[in-house]
């Protein structure tokens, strides 16, 4: 299980309910995802799903698994910081 953190973090917000969450691992990624997530149809969202799925077994890079998420973030119209 990879739990490297990222360097820097991510901050999503929803802009529609305001809610922030910091984002630090691939972990915490994957959590997001699966329990916060404002739109699972989209494609980007299920990249992010898969590649981070992937990087918790050791078989994508958390970097790739950032990559995705952020794309994911973009996709969802999420603010990022």
């Amino acid at each position: 299980m990879n739990t490297t953190a990222w360097k820097p973090a991510i901050t999503v917000e929803d802009s529609e309910t305001g809610t922030r969450r910091t984002v630090r691992t691939v972990r915490q990624a994957h959590t997001v995802l699966h329990r916060n997530w404002p739109d699972t149809s989209g494609s980007r969202y299920r990249l992010a799903e898969t590649t981070c799925e992937d990087a918790l077994h050791g078989e994508a890079a958390p970097e790739d698994a950032r990559k995705a998420f952020i794309a994911a973030a973009i996709e969802a119209h999420l603010h990022l910081s």
